[in-house]
């Protein structure tokens, strides 16, 4: 017989598959004691009463290993239990009517019944060999049944069937904490290659973000200093005041591409939140932005902003960080305000300016990863992240951010 890790299995496979293969032994040795001690018993006179009882012990056996033995999938169905119980209490009737000896089978019976059978069949089953045992006793007679064997088998069945239940019970409850495990272990699982995919996916849009910068700062301006530089070579000839002038200009645009790569570099430098308090990263970052790029930044941090949960303030300090960036480097804009508030209902970070603004397509536009790797992050906290921009005064544009105070387990 040939089991896999089946949920409806009473026990582990690696468990169970032993275990049953040590009771088909035993109940094999047991047909084959029978027929064995029956011969030895009538080797004197060999008749048709052994030659019936050792074709019905075959019977059983035969059906046991076909409809036991040999099954791929447990448990088999009630049909099967049928035939072979209807089968066994009939042959063991006419056994122990023939042979004395073949009333001790009935244990056998009444094993099967627990090892076999689930509980509401198995309690029926035990109860009708019971029962017929009792009045095979009495010769069919009800009238003739002892008191004290129908209350020994009485006794007999109450306690078997009591410990049956508790076992069944008990193995039950450790399959189905078993099965708990397993399914907690798989999620387990599933949240680590969710968690990896994260960090991965975190990785490729960090790159594609510096290969951005990169080429938005330095490629267009090392392809203009390469004409210019032509250009100039060419002056030099025939109007070197003009060279000198070209090459001032290419000063600036040199020092101008390095503070960029600087302020690239610093990003990628630039570590989370780490020990400091949300409150304070985010008035040090409105101020850095407000020295580098001369830009009004106005901030009103709500100091109950410190005692958030951390994975809420991480993820508000990247967006933060994040709409800042972005203001600074395209949105043109003379004057920013970031707002941050703590409520019953939850925190609530804003940060707008009164640049140009944005595309209406701006999150579907190649290359905006910034954006919306803003909105999967706050999204994947339970929060939500409205971007508006449509030009009115005195703020073009507005990145608000709303996370509830619990967040989801990750």
């Amino acid at each position: 017989m040939s089991f896999q890790d089946d949920p409806d299995l009473p026990l582990p496979g690696r468990i169970f598959v032993p275990y049953v293969w040590f009771w088909h032994i035993v109940t094999i040795l047991i047909y084959l004691a029978f027929a064995a001690g029956t011969i030895w018993q009538q080797r004197a006179a060999l008749d048709w009463r052994v030659a019936a009882v050792a074709a019905l012990l075959a019977g059983q056996l035969g059906v046991y290993l076909r409809l036991y033995v040999f099954v791929r999938r447990w448990p088999p169905p009630l049909w099967q239990h049928a035939v072979y119980f209807g089968g066994g209490i009939l042959a063991w009737l006419i056994q122990s009517h023939l042979f004395a000896h073949f009333y001790g089978l009935i244990f056998m019976l009444l094993g099967q019944s627990f090892g076999l059978l689930p509980p509401l069949p198995a309690i029926a089953n035990v109860v009708t060999i019971l029962l017929l045992a009792t009045l095979q006793a009495a010769d069919w007679r009800i009238q003739g049944i002892d008191p004290g064997l129908a209350a020994t088998n009485a006794g007999i069945g109450a306690t078997t069937i009591g410990m049956y239940l508790l076992v069944y019970y008990a193995m039950r409850t450790s399959s189905e904490r078993g099965r708990l495990i397993a399914e907690l272990k798989a999620a387990r699982r599933e949240l680590e290659r969710n968690r990896d995919q994260a960090v991965e996916l975190a990785k490729l849009r960090e790159r594609e973000r510096i290969a951005r910068d990169l080429h938005d700062y330095l490629g267009h301006t090392l392809s203009a200093l390469s004409v210019q530089l032509e250009a100039a070579q060419r002056l030099y000839r025939v109007d070197p005041q003009r060279a000198e002038a070209q090459m001032d200009v290419m000063k600036t645009q040199v020092r101008e591409s390095m503070a960029a790569l600087r302020r690239t570099i610093a990003g990628l430098r630039t570590p989370g939140l780490g020990n400091r308090p949300l409150r304070q990263a985010l008035m040090e970052q409105c101020v850095a932005v407000s020295q580098r790029s001369g830009i009004n930044v106005v901030c009103q941090i709500d100091p109950a902003i410190d005692q958030i949960p951390p994975v809420l303030a991480e993820t508000l300090w990247m967006v933060a960080q994040e709409a800042l960036t972005n203001i600074e480097k395209h949105a043109q804009a003379t004057n920013v305000e970031v707002v941050a508030t703590v409520s019953l209902q939850g925190v609530r970070l804003c940060v707008c300016d009164d640049g140009v603004g944005l595309p209406a397509d701006a999150f579907d536009r190649p290359g905006h990863y910034g954006l919306r790797g803003m909105r999967e992050r706050v999204e994947g906290i339970g929060g939500v992240l409205a971007v508006t921009s449509n030009g009115q005064h005195p703020w073009t544009t507005t990145v608000e951010a709303s996370l509830p105070l619990i967040a989801p387990e990750c």
